[in-house]
């Protein structure tokens, strides 16, 4: 699916301000961007839902067909199961036991085999959501669109419908363009990212790409990438120029990625043998519990940094003085 110079415009407001982007077959092609930013108009754009103003949708094989699934499930009530995901075929005319015998083998991939006479009231959001996604996916869409299924679904069981979901798109083999906020969705399902602002696609670039190297700060601020400062800070700690290329004027650098140093920590008598590093002081400014250990804010002069320990032997005291070691080829670098 190929998007030419795609305008949307809603009571002469440009919301979508020509987008080009392609989808390739196969692929799942993950959306971001904060709220009011064009992702959901884009969805409604691709799928007819609303009129383009300017611009094409083009598709491989000259015509494509796309199923939508919002983030609540809008099932129809008073139809069962069965009947909810077997509805599509009938509008297309299918015969009824044709489409039941569709719909009820479908049943299998969506996990619901033995809830095709229950009634929407009667299942759990989780199995709400799945139906509605069968109902879209029995129609065998060139595009699956998703706007946001998950969002309204407790951790536990979002986590489970997208590792589920992502098993039976890799089985399938049909292309989904998933719109998402959040970020650990994003990096576990994506092979591409593509991050838009007030209408206009910033950037598209796998995972790694994206995170590594944002194309500016309004980007990695979205992103919420720790630690950024300008390369003028990372100099005033390494007390040196860096060997960096003039464009690149910004760097980031993961909490997982800065080395508290105790007492007992011996450090080698330069930075050459282990690689570029300096060692700045601080201290706790506050101690927050994670899955490994602790996430530390640290202040350091008028800088505020974010440490993650592993363990939860020691706990950290507020107001500790502290020192951080930070190795330069940790650093990710991009442009303001």
């Amino acid at each position: 699916m190929h998007l030419d110079q795609v305008t949307i415009k809603i009571h002469q407001d440009s919301i979508i301000n020509s987008l080009s982007l392609s989808i390739h077959p196969g692929e799942i092609f993950v959306l971001m961007g904060p709220s009011g930013s064009g992702k959901t108009t884009l969805l409604k754009g691709i799928a007819g839902l609303l009129s383009l103003t300017s611009g094409r949708i083009s598709w491989e094989n000259g015509i494509g067909t796309t199923g939508l699934v919002f983030q609540e499930p809008r099932l129809f009530p008073h139809l069962t199961v069965l009947e909810n995901i077997a509805f599509g075929l009938r509008v297309q005319g299918v015969a009824t036991k044709e489409r039941r015998l569709q719909a009820g083998n479908f049943l299998k991939s969506l996990q619901l085999e033995n809830l095709g006479n229950r009634y929407p009231h009667q299942l759990s959001g989780g199995q709400q959501q799945r139906v509605s996604l069968g109902r879209a996916l029995i129609l065998n869409p060139d595009l699956l669109l998703l706007d946001e299924p998950f969002a309204s679904l407790d951790t536990s069981l979002r986590e489970d419908l997208i590792s589920w979901l992502y098993q039976l798109q890799r089985r399938l083999g049909f292309s989904i363009l998933w719109v998402t906020h959040y970020i650990d969705e994003a990096l576990s399902i994506a092979d591409r990212i593509g991050i838009i602002f007030e209408g206009k696609l910033q950037q598209i670039g796998n995972p790694s790409e994206i995170f590594q190297q944002p194309d500016s700060e309004k980007i990695a601020h979205f992103l919420s990438l720790p630690n950024r400062f300008s390369k003028q800070q990372w100099q005033n700690w390494f007390q040196r120029d860096l060997p960096l290329p003039q464009t690149l004027n910004r760097g980031w650098i993961d909490s997982n990625h800065l080395q508290i140093i105790d007492e007992e920590s011996q450090l080698p008598s330069n930075g050459i043998k282990e690689g570029l590093y300096s060692i700045i002081s601080g201290f706790i400014m506050k101690v927050k519990p994670n899955r490994e250990g602790y996430t530390l804010t640290i202040q350091s002069n008028s800088e505020t940094l974010e440490v993650s320990t592993i363990g939860w032997s020691k706990v950290p005291a507020l107001q500790e003085s502290i020192k951080i070691k930070i190795m330069f080829e940790h650093i990710y670098w991009y442009s303001e």
